[in-house]
């Protein structure tokens, strides 16, 4: 059997349990000593389900949240924009920053391809 067919007939045992269901469900197998050997592990989790109670969350607990959570969200919104602006930034210092190089390169290119062409100043040697 493998892990997918164990993870599967147990994911099955769990949903069973949490409808109130007991007791080990039959499950389609290769060979049933594959079920056999997973019974005490479905066992198990039925202990432990029958174990587990019910809990409630304290209500000033639940009240207190309900007034911060908006905070939070509100603080983490503003957080993320405060992330969003600073990339912005950044992508636009260095998009200028390479614009900058690629005009100074162009520039340098430009000079080196037209330094012949250019006509020298005639000096008129009167002073």
């Amino acid at each position: 059997m493998d892990d997918r067919s164990i993870a599967d007939i147990l994911a099955a045992q769990a949903d069973r349990l949490n409808e109130g269901q007991r007791g080990a469900a039959s499950f389609p197998a290769e060979r049933p000593e594959d079920i056999e050997s997973l019974l005490p592990l479905l066992v198990l989790a039925e202990r432990v389900q029958g174990a587990l109670e019910p809990v409630e969350p304290n209500p000033a607990f639940v009240h207190r949240l309900s007034r911060q959570l908006p905070a939070l969200m509100l603080e983490g919104s503003r957080e993320m924009n405060r992330r969003a602006r600073r990339a912005i930034l950044l992508v636009a210092a260095a998009l200028g920053s390479a614009v900058s190089l690629v005009s100074a390169a162009g520039v340098i290119i430009y000079l080196i391809r037209h330094r012949g062409r250019r006509p020298q100043a005639q000096c008129s040697g009167e002073m």
